[in-house]
């Protein structure tokens, strides 16, 4: 098999990108393991020849999407950062990120939920899951690093994993399993139970910001 080339030029680009829209659009309908290459190459409109130009076989593309699809879900959370002040990061702040995590559970809900199932199993597809959850971590750390002198947490990455996976998990079940009452109210008593637990470990206990 010829050894997998680095595009450079435009064309060379714009084929690849073209691999990957197929490949994600596969998958998300037809599933990883029902979607093969050559199907993948067809929608693309490029010889299976070219798709093996670019990837030694659908995992490496796989890979390769998952990682740029997790970025996504990143950027659509931490969007809003620009906009606050970090100093005094208010319920609606709050409540804005929480959103914004909802909404990336919707960016391609198929393709998370079989990528995520497979993360079990996968230690490739787990390697790129926790990168991102560390990603997201390190963020939250940010946050906390920034309100230092204000906060008085007893063990700030503590906190911050038990958040995080709060409400990834929340959303979670919110997305892929159900639950009896609508996502506002969820994300609402989110917003609520965590600026409530800023608002008493600030030092002073005086703010009504973090």
């Amino acid at each position: 098999m010829a050894k997998v080339r680095i595009p450079q030029q435009q064309r060379s680009l714009e084929t690849k990108k073209r691999i990957e829209d197929a490949a994600f659009e596969l998958f998300s309908v037809k599933g990883i393991h029902g979607t093969n290459s050559r199907e993948i190459a067809d929608k693309a409109g490029v010889a299976i020849g070219s798709f093996y130009s670019y990837y030694k076989d659908k995992k490496q593309l796989l890979l390769d999407i998952l990682e740029n699809f997790l970025n996504m879900g990143y950027t659509m959370i931490w969007q809003d950062l620009r906009t606050m002040n970090l100093g005094e990061i208010t319920l609606a702040d709050i409540r804005s990120l929480l959103v914004n995590v909802f909404k990336a559970f919707d960016i391609a809900p198929t393709f998370l939920s079989q990528t995520h199932a497979l993360r079990y199993s996968d230690p490739e597809i787990n390697k790129i899951f926790e990168r991102g959850r560390q990603r997201e971590l390190d963020q939250i750390m940010k946050l906390f690093t920034t309100n230092e002198s204000r906060l008085n947490l007893r063990d700030p990455y503590a906190t911050a994993i038990i958040f995080h996976n709060t409400v990834e998990q929340v959303a979670h079940t919110a997305k892929f399993i159900g639950t009896e009452i609508e996502e506002a109210r969820l994300i609402d008593e989110m917003a609520h139970i965590i600026h409530d637990f800023f608002v008493f470990n600030t030092r002073g206990n005086t703010d009504n910001v973090i």
